[in-house]
């Protein structure tokens, strides 16, 4: 009974963060609209940075490989929380949109003075009409798979990677996954 009750207070515990991150989301997009979101930038390593997260996503969800590809040591000014957010919903969506024991490939290269970070999924897939749109608020696309979430995760980081003077992109071929990037200035 003791470990039934540990399972549930896990899953409980999983419900509430996700709850709270919905909360933030939201509270977020308020925030970005009336142009008050606070950039806190600090200079850090982006591959330091990405190894974390890939760590803490790897601790929740067990159901899928992440695996790490490259990621030199990359320094940007930037707020780490807020990249690290954007990180995160790279990876939890990888993790939605494609099936359990399937891999997810993150990479962070320097190219032409910007740190650019991948993640690689081998799920669903996007078609072309739809990827423009991806990162428009509350924009979802409708595959009939019933997957949970109010199309904010891309929007917001849309915001602050652009807000970061950075750019967002993503490529997919319906069947065969998709690749989320973003791209930030190397600090000079």
């Amino acid at each position: 009974e003791n470990t039934f009750n540990v399972i549930k207070l896990d899953k409980a515990h999983i419900q509430v963060k996700k709850m709270t991150a919905m909360i933030n989301g939201f509270l977020n997009v308020s925030s970005f609209e009336a142009g008050k979101i606070y950039l806190n930038e600090q200079t850090f390593e982006m591959n330091a940075l990405l190894n974390e997260i890939v760590e803490e996503v790897t601790l929740i969800t067990a159901s899928h490989n992440m695996v790490v590809l490259s990621c030199p040591t990359v320094s940007v000014k930037a707020d780490r929380d807020k990249i690290g957010q954007v990180i995160n919903n790279f990876l939890s969506n990888a993790v939605k949109y494609s099936r359990p024991g399937s891999t997810i490939e993150v990479a962070c290269i320097q190219v032409d003075g910007s740190a650019r970070v991948s993640a690689s999924d081998e799920g669903l897939g996007i078609e072309k009409e739809h990827l423009a749109k991806l990162f428009q608020r509350y924009y979802r696309v409708n595959n009939n798979n019933h997957i949970s979430g109010f199309g904010i995760g891309l929007y917001l980081s849309a915001e602050i990677i652009g807000r970061h003077g950075g750019r967002i992109w993503v490529e997919s071929e319906p069947g065969k996954g998709s690749t989320f990037y973003f791209s930030l200035p190397v600090k000079q």
